[in-house]
């Protein structure tokens, strides 16, 4: 699996929390994108993001944020959040494949962290993001118990300091 360094400028969101659960990204999915259609501020319409919070990675993820970039905050819907990612260090992972490929995918990104010289970032406020395409086929029209292609990008933050000795 190819893993990438990406640079990623600073990204805006309007957003919905919910618990980790895939229906309920599908439900949040569909409720982000209704109040966002029209509007003007969307950047990307193009792919549908997840947010995770990258701390809770020591325990366990139980709350994403699932919606769409925007270039402003301004005249969004009072029901979704703002969210602002600073710009950051990635490590960048495509995964297209069935589930057992992104089982996989995930298992090499977290070995590759584990191997160093890279540290991923899961300090308090950090956040990672899958960045879904929804051409040819939205994942988030498809139910979760029956989806088994995957077709997104992985953005795992990687810490200012890597974890390289001088001797």
């Amino acid at each position: 699996m190819n893993i990438e360094i990406v640079e990623r400028p600073e990204l805006k969101a309007a957003v919905l929390q919910i618990p980790r659960d895939g229906r309920l990204v599908r439900d949040a999915w569909a409720q982000v994108s209704a109040r966002l259609k029209h509007h003007p501020g969307v950047a990307d319409r193009e792919h549908g993001y997840v947010f995770i919070p990258e701390w809770q990675w020591s325990t366990e993820v139980t709350t994403l944020w699932v919606g769409m970039v925007v270039d402003h905050f301004e005249g969004l819907p009072a029901e979704l959040q703002q969210i602002t990612i600073p710009a950051k260090r990635y490590a960048k992972l495509t995964v297209r494949g069935n589930r057992t490929h992104m089982e996989e995918a995930y298992g090499a990104l977290f070995g590759w962290f584990e191997q160093g010289p890279y540290e991923r970032d899961v300090r308090d406020g950090s956040f990672g993001y899958e960045m879904n395409r929804l051409q040819p086929v939205n994942p988030f029209e498809i139910p979760a118990d029956d989806i088994d292609y995957f077709d997104y990008d992985i953005y795992a933050p990687i810490k200012d300091e890597t974890k390289l000795q001088i001797y």
